[in-house]
């Protein structure tokens, strides 16, 4: 007995939109800037309050041993934004919309649009200097009522939102109003 799901007519004909590699859409290159600046900030704090600690205390070994650790984390989290950059990826299509993210834990989302209810974007200090957005699709109840699409370009993250906003099915807008 062949294997339905081996069958390239079975993928044509019952998964009518199947995304292909190519059709996934990545994020820009600005976002690994704003995440390493973010990053950058969240280490130096600490290294600040270490250093300050380190002065204060007449330099005790276990100050310099987290000192260490502090960089050594700072450092690791700045080789592995990349890896997460390359892992996020989002795809509309006319029926559903997914997002999928995580380097070690994959997360896929998949949207059906007759769920969706709205949608909005934002954009936080650092994403306006970067050129990004926030985008985010509210749906009716369920697990995820609400999917995030961190550090999208802005004018991807407007045209996302008008092309979401036109494909909601309109019986769903009147069982709103």
């Amino acid at each position: 007995m062949p294997n339905k799901l081996l069958d390239a007519t079975f993928l044509q004909n019952e998964c009518l939109s199947a995304p292909l590699p190519q059709d996934w859409q990545q994020l820009p290159e600005q976002a690994l800037g704003k995440r390493r600046w973010l990053w950058l900030g969240l280490t130096l704090l600490p290294l600040a309050v270490l250093t300050l600690l380190i002065v204060l205390s007449d330099g005790e070994l276990a100050l310099y041993a987290m000192l260490g650790l502090v960089l050594l984390v700072g450092f690791l989290l700045q080789l592995w934004l990349p890896f997460q950059l390359a892992r996020t990826r989002y795809l509309l299509r006319r029926q559903d919309f997914l997002l999928e993210s995580g380097v070690w834990w994959r997360q896929a989302v998949l949207i059906p649009l007759t769920r969706v209810q709205h949608v909005t974007v934002s954009q936080g200090p650092l994403q306006k200097h970067y050129g990004l957005a926030t985008l985010k699709v509210f749906t009716a109840g369920g697990v995820h009522a609400e999917a995030a699409l961190v550090d999208i370009e802005y004018d991807e993250a407007q045209r996302l939102c008008q092309l979401l906003s036109q494909l909601i099915p309109q019986e769903t807008l009147s069982d709103v109003a």
